[in-house]
């Protein structure tokens, strides 16, 4: 009689758990890149509540975990007498999602572009990686992703003119060293290259060619979830 009442009140305390939401997850993963590059440096806030402080143009957050649903995100300036926040935005994030909150473009004319990260299934040992073009500067650009110390002759481009604000699908690719290139159109002339990156196996990573504050371009290179 002792154990059929305790398995009762064990029953009785998951069903509660369950109807109370105690079985399911209400947040989500955000990474925040500012890939503008004449933006001062910023505190993030989501809510009112900062969430990263004094972060540098060209620079990127780990995921923060946030509660889904719409949240209100601020890029306020980290120094100055300006509390204006250079960006103000509103952003459904649905449960369990993993993005990436990518801030583009020079100041006056900034936006935002939210990202999906990772759900790609590998081969064991092989990874993905996409690219994204955030610089305004570059111009459109062919994209290559290539062994290390690999020409471009003869090589096909993963994507072609690939235009600001736009990215490539994810790609698979084997473990071990590659090297990204964006090309002028239709030609070997390069506009950058990353030199060896290395790419784990079973990853998805990003790497995010955007202008350099000092001038020229760079890039990120990011390891999504």
């Amino acid at each position: 009689m002792r154990i059929h009442v305790w398995l009762s009140g064990l029953l009785l305390g998951v069903l509660l758990l369950v109807g109370c939401g105690g079985g399911s997850s209400n947040t989500a993963e955000l990474r925040f890149v500012l890939a503008s590059p004449d933006a001062p440096g910023v505190n993030i806030l989501i809510d009112g509540k900062s969430v990263a402080t004094n972060m540098p143009p060209g620079s990127s957050t780990g995921y923060i975990s946030v509660t889904s649903g719409s949240r209100h995100i601020q890029l306020v300036p980290a120094t100055g007498s300006s509390t204006t926040p250079i960006l103000d935005e509103k952003l459904s994030i649905s449960n369990a999602a993993k993005q990436t909150f990518l801030v583009t473009g020079p100041v006056a004319a900034i936006k935002p572009i939210v990202l999906s990260d990772g759900g790609t299934t590998a081969v064991t040992g092989d990874g993905h990686v996409r690219v994204f073009n955030a610089s305004s500067t570059i111009g459109p650009s062919d994209v290559y992703i290539v062994p290390a110390g690999t020409t471009l002759t003869g090589v096909k481009a993963v994507a072609s003119n690939l235009p600001f604000d736009q990215g490539t699908t994810y790609q698979a690719v084997g473990t071990g060293n590659y090297q990204v290139f964006l090309t002028s159109p239709q030609s070997t002339s390069v506009n950058l290259s990353t030199g060896p990156l290395d790419l784990a196996a079973n990853a998805n990573q990003t790497v995010v060619v955007l202008d350099n504050s000092a001038g020229g371009s760079t890039f990120l290179q990011l390891t999504d979830q």
